[in-house]
C-alpha cells in the first residue's frame, strides 16, 4: 500500500482512536488493500506487506502490535511464518492470526503448532476479524505488562543485590573497627575477652589444653619521654609485628592496654608456652627499632598461665588474672623474662586464688548492679527509692 492509499484509508476511519497497529501479509495486493481498508474503518492502524522480506522489515521496527497472515494451506513454507516473525520482532509477544481458505482440521493444528495464535477462514467478516484482533491485542498487552514487570523486578533485584553487597562490606568494615586495635591492627581487648571465654569453655568441655601469656613492654614510658609519642607508636606497631611473626597461626594476639599485650594459645602446654615466650624475648631484645633517624632497643616481660596444668584455674577470667599476676612478678624480679604462674610459691598461688574468689563473690550480679545504678540516679535527682 502506498502512503497515499494509507492516508486515504486512515481518513475513512470512523474514529480517531487507534486500537493498535495491524500488519497484513498478503501476496495478493487487491485482497490485502481490501483487508487494510476494512481494519482501518474499524480504528486500526494498518500496514500492508506483499512478501516476507517486507513483513520482516515492518516487524523489526517494533511498531506492529498484531500480524495477520493471509496464506494458502498448501504452502509448506507458510507453516513457519509465525515462528519466523516472532524471531524477528523485538518485543515480548507478537500475536499472529492466520487467514486461510477453508482450513481443514489438520491444517489448523499445524498452524497452531507452528506458533499461530488463531486460524480463521478468509471469508470472515471485518467486524469479527476486528474483534478477534482486539482479543489478541489484549493478550499482547498482558505480555507487555508482564515483561515490564519482569524488567522492573530485575532492576529492583539488581539494586537490592547491590545494596546487600554494600551492606556486607560495611558490616565487615564495622566488624573490623569493633574488633581491631586501630594502631597495631591486633585484636582489641573486647574481642579478645570474648574469644578467651569461648576458647576456655571449649577447652574445658573437650579436655584440651590452653595457655595465656600477658606481655608488657619494659620502661615504655621512658621511650615516650625520651623519643616522643610518635616514636612510641612506631615501637608499638613494630612490637606487634614481631608478635604476629613469632606466634602460630592458631594463636590470637591482642593489644589489651597501652603497652600491654596478650596472646592466647589454644592446645598449647606449659612447655610449649615457655618455648614460645623465649623466642619472643629473644626476638624483641635483638631487634633494633629505627624511627626518625634514631635507634631504640626495648625488652619485654611476660607472665603465663596454663590450663589445666595450673590446677588453681577454674574459669577464663581466672586464667587472665593469674597470668597478669605472673607478669607483675616478672617485672618485680628484673624484667625481660618469663614468669609462669607455676613458678610462684604455693602460698602466693593460694592467696591469689582466695583474692580472686573473694572479689568475684563480692561483685554484685548484673541485675543487682542495674538496681544500684537506678537507685544512685534517683538519689541524685532527689527522688525516693522505687517501691
Amino acid at each position: 500500500m502506498s502512503r497515499v492509499q494509507y492516508l486515504r484509508v486512515s481518513f475513512m476511519a470512523k474514529t480517531t482512536e487507534i486500537l493498535g497497529c495491524a500488519m497484513i501479509l498478503d501476496e495478493q495486493r487487491s485482497s490485502g488493500v481490501r483487508r487494510c481498508g476494512q481494519l482501518a474503518g474499524a480504528s486500526w492502524q494498518v500496514a500492508h506487506a506483499t512478501d516476507l522480506a517486507e513483513a520482516l522489515a515492518r516487524v523489526r521496527t517494533g511498531q506492529v502490535d498484531v500480524a495477520v497472515l493471509h496464506v494458502s494451506c498448501e504452502e509448506v513454507e507458510a507453516m513457519d511464518l509465525p515462528r519466523v516473525l516472532r524471531l524477528a520482532c523485538d518485543m515480548p509477544h507478537l500475536p499472529v492470526l492466520v487467514l486461510a481458505a477453508d482450513p481443514a482440521e489438520a491444517a489448523r493444528c499445524r498452524f497452531l503448532d507452528s506458533g499461530a495464535d488463531e486460524i480463521l477462514p478468509d471469508t470472515i467478516s471485518s467486524t469479527e476479524l476486528s474483534a478477534r484482533l482486539k482479543a489478541l491485542l489484549r493478550v499482547k498487552l498482558l505480555h507487555d505488562e508482564l515483561a515490564t514487570s519482569r524488567e522492573a523486578l530485575s532492576a529492583a533485584l539488581s539494586r537490592e543485590r547491590s545494596l546487600l553487597d554494600q551492606l556486607r562490606r560495611d558490616n565487615a568494615h564495622l566488624m573490623t573497627l569493633c574488633t581491631t586495635d586501630p594502631l597495631t591492627h591486633l585484636q582489641n581487648i573486647r574481642h579478645f575477652d570474648l574469644f578467651l571465654e569461648k576458647e576456655f569453655n571449649i577447652t574445658r568441655r573437650y579436655g584440651r589444653q590452653v595457655s595465656l601469656m600477658v606481655l608488657d613492654i619494659d620502661h615504655f614510658k621512658l621511650v615516650n619521654d625520651t623519643f616522643g609519642h610518635p616514636s612510641g607508636d612506631f615501637v608499638l606497631k613494630e612490637f606487634s609485628v614481631i608478635l604476629k611473626q613469632t606466634v602460630r597461626d592458631s594463636d590470637m594476639v591482642a593489644r589489651t592496654g597501652g603497652e600491654e599485650f596478650s596472646i592466647l594459645l589454644p592446645n598449647a602446654s606449659r612447655q610449649q608456652t615457655q618455648a614460645l615466650a623465649q623466642r619472643i624475648l629473644d626476638a624483641v631484645s635483638g631487634h633494633v627499632f629505627k624511627t626518625f633517624g634514631q635507634e631504640i632497643r626495648i625488652t619485654t616481660s611476660i607472665g603465663s598461665c596454663s590450663y589445666p596444668e595450673d590446677v588453681e584455674v577454674a574459669d577464663a577470667q581466672m586464667l587472665m588474672y593469674f597470668a597478669d599476676q605472673a607478669l607483675l612478678s616478672a617485672k618485680k624480679y628484673g624484667r625481660n623474662r618469663l614468669v609462669g604462674f607455676d613458678e610462684l610459691d604455693a602460698k602466693t598461688r593460694r592467696t591469689l586464688r582466695d583474692q580472686y574468689e573473694q572479689s568475684r563473690s563480692s561483685r554484685p550480679a548484673p541485675a543487682a548492679q542495674d538496681e544500684l545504678l537506678v537507685q544512685d540516679v534517683e538519689k541524685k535527682q532527689g527522688a525516693g527509692p522505687r517501691s
